[in-house]
């Protein structure tokens, strides 16, 4: 095992090639995202309707359409939003969360604990279990439930699913709500049913770097009747049938130009989630050939949609240190991500809670990058990426020779 000076000269030596190794570089930038959306003539006749009609805000036909296709396709009644985060603000306040402490990963997108925060609550964070799925630990988030505790707050991490199945457990024996936020996970399936019903209440985001995108936009799914009247109620300043407000609410509304986007994604959207599952299988072969690249997995039952290819980078092993190997792909034209990096209980605006120590969040989060997965992701794409990530181990292990 090299001392700590050898591994240190290694990852200061990131632009040191092995000659005899060609480097492969896209043709053109493998982004961490790359958006795919319907041809405009495919609604454009239906959205000149609306703009004649002046039906295009409120709820109108196509918001309405969209909505009865989602629950029809996720087999759970659905309400659309006009992004993921109001999505997520307004399933909080109707599922009664305006105080106490919410129990929520750290591993995740700031806009989780960001949303529990904006409703009056608090974040508690907890640990992840393991670094392939990176779910949330069910374990450690009933260590975390205190007399204030009122809702454990799940997140589907790159698209896997959560442990629904013990959160729920944990939630019901403790009198809590059970909620999650599946912002990336639109299309996932566990035991082949569609996320979105395995909690009190789900939510999804339609963001333009997501799976399923409108552009912008978002969805809250429940079978519980009165939460998702109060859903319903807040998306609509607090209205329900008159100008009369039971609750102080907000405009979460859909536009119709995004209702009719996600109707003509959803007609081929399967297509899409194989093509992604695909794609993550021949990289995920190819990669596992490679020193010190631990590939994200899914448990037993789960079939994500890869939102993105988490990877954990064993420095020593691997040759360089995810910084460096981010810096690398680069000039093959390949751009990953470090998500989520930092993690929240490390961020500024949960300083109260910088002390905090979650090991396995930590040792993922600061080690952990995002290799891209598309839509319409080519067998030739994912090669390229695999060659990537080959020819930079292969040239940092070269460069370490003396």
């Amino acid at each position: 095992m090299q001392d700590d000076i050898g591994i240190r000269r290694r990852l200061e030596r990131t632009d040191a090639v092995a000659p005899e190794l060609p480097m492969p570089r896209a043709q053109n930038p493998l982004n961490i995202v790359r958006p795919s959306f319907p041809k405009t003539e495919q609604f454009l006749a239906a959205f000149e309707t609306a703009l004649e009609t002046g039906q295009v805000a409120n709820n109108s036909r196509w918001v309405v359409e969209f909505e009865r296709r989602l629950s029809e396709y996720l087999g759970v009644p659905s309400l659309v939003f006009c992004n993921g985060q109001i999505g997520l603000m307004a399933m909080l306040r109707a599922a009664g969360v305006t105080s106490g402490e919410v129990i929520v990963p750290s591993f995740t997108f700031c806009a989780t604990p960001h949303a529990v925060e904006w409703v009056g609550a608090e974040p508690v964070f907890a640990d992840i279990l393991d670094d392939l799925t990176m779910r949330l630990d069910p374990e450690d988030v009933e260590r975390r439930i205190t007399d204030r505790t009122i809702a454990i707050l799940a997140v589907d991490a790159y698209g896997v699913a959560s442990d629904y199945a013990s959160l729920a457990d944990i939630a019901r024996r403790h009198r809590l709500k059970f909620l999650v936020d599946s912002a990336p996970s639109f299309g996932t399936r566990v035991n082949g049913q569609p996320v979105g019903s395995f909690a009190d209440a789900q939510m999804f985001s339609f963001h333009a770097t997501k799976t399923f995108s409108t552009m912008e936009g978002g969805c809250v799914c429940s079978h519980d009747p009165e939460l998702l009247a109060r859903v319903k109620a807040i998306r609509n300043f607090g209205q329900v049938d008159s100008s009369d407000c039971g609750e102080p609410g907000l405009n979460g509304k859909m536009l119709e130009i995004s209702a009719l986007i996600g109707i003509e994604q959803l007609k081929t959207f399967e297509l899409a989630v194989a093509t992604r599952r695909r794609a993550v299988e021949r990289m995920r072969s190819g990669l596992s050939e490679i020193p010190g690249l631990q590939v994200g997995r899914e448990p037993a039952g789960v079939e994500a949609n890869w939102l993105f290819l988490p990877v954990v980078v064993d420095a020593e092993q691997f040759g360089l240190d995810r910084e460096a190997l981010a810096s690398a792909l680069e000039k093959c034209n390949v751009f990953v991500r470090k998500y989520y990096s930092p993690p929240c209980h490390h961020m500024t605006a949960y300083k109260t809670q910088n002390d905090v120590k979650l090991d396995v969040t930590e040792r993922t989060a600061y080690n952990v990058i995002a290799l891209p997965v598309y839509n319409d992701m080519t067998d030739d794409e994912c090669d390229l990426i695999v060659a990537a990530l080959q020819y930079v181990h292969q040239s940092s292990r070269g460069a370490s020779k003396p």
